[in-house]
């Protein structure tokens, strides 16, 4: 049998979220790169301590998470921050989702 890895992007309010509703119905295995995102900066993991070291203790929520609105302002007002946050997350999401792509290949 053939297996399709289809990418899936596009802006805001394009209606991702409907096409991957309509994907899962269909039995398709889905990955989702924004929830991937959301996993990578918890505490204990690796891209949570870089994001702390560079960013700073002040990003951070009583709880421990990262205070996501807090990072944003930061990001979206200096173009070299966002590169820098980008580069701390974007292996450890890229190196997820290929786990994932092997995982779902080898359950066929």
């Amino acid at each position: 049998s053939t297996m399709f890895l289809v990418g899936l992007s596009g802006g805001i309010a394009t209606g991702k979220s409907t096409v991957v509703a309509m994907l899962r119905e269909l039995g398709c295995a889905v990955i989702d790169a924004d929830v991937i995102a959301r996993e990578v900066v918890r505490p204990r993991c690796k891209a949570y301590q870089q994001i702390v070291h560079h960013f700073g203790p002040e990003i951070l929520l009583e709880s421990g998470d990262i205070n996501r609105q807090a990072l944003g302002n930061i990001i979206f007002s200096q173009p070299q921050k966002r590169q820098l946050l980008n580069s701390i997350t974007h292996p450890e999401i890229q190196k997820e989702m290929l786990k994932q792509v092997l995982k779902y290949f080898v359950l066929g």
